[in-house]
């Protein structure tokens, strides 16, 4: 697995996208002859922002890539992807992570930690058993100040701890600051 974490608006997509593309270019999956990239996206269009950031992804994306878009079931998605074989491109986790700390009945304490940890550990499991197919987006959201709100900080840690789960599995980690990616696993 690769992870790739950043800040807001810091390359790390793109580099992810780059990335799928060299994957898939360089062969054939042998297991199921597959070549492609499945790229699964999470984010929702609830306002004009997130629906134009979510166009020119879409823009970005090569028209070969098949999408799967799903805001609360990545693992279902990702049990999927991995089945059709190619590279599983996953942008991102903490946008994931907003969606389900906003559903009904999350209040942020320890039902969100629960919940999130849970999805979080089967994740992993998915992330192991995908022979280094799957490549993974999250931000780095806590390089910025304590959130004023509960459920913000509870977002913070969560993305945190998530974050540093799948990062200590992954084969390879990149940190993507302004732009430049940097190696550090």
């Amino acid at each position: 697995m690769i992870f790739v974490t950043g800040g807001a608006r810091s390359g790390k997509s793109q580099l992810a996208e780059q990335l799928a593309r060299e994957r898939a270019e360089s062969g054939t999956n042998v297991i199921t002859g597959n070549a492609g990239v499945t790229y699964i996206a999470t984010a929702q269009a609830d306002d004009d922002e997130m629906r134009k950031r979510i166009a020119e992804h879409r823009r970005r994306r090569p028209e070969s890539w098949q999408t799967i878009e799903t805001t609360d079931d990545l693992t279902g998605s990702l049990v999927k992807a991995l089945a059709a074989g190619g590279i599983v491109l996953v942008d991102c986790l903490t946008i994931y992570i907003s969606n389900l700390l906003m559903k009904p009945g999350i209040d942020g304490g320890a039902a969100a930690d629960a919940r999130v940890d849970a999805e979080i550990e089967k994740l992993v499991e998915l992330c192991q058993s995908g022979n280094g197919r799957v490549i993974l987006v999250s931000n780095e959201v806590g390089l910025g100040i304590v959130p004023e709100n509960p459920l913000a900080r509870s977002f913070r840690d969560l993305a945190g701890r998530a974050n540093q789960r799948l990062a200590a599995v992954a084969d390879e980690v990149y940190f993507c600051i302004s732009g430049i990616p940097m190696k550090v696993k």
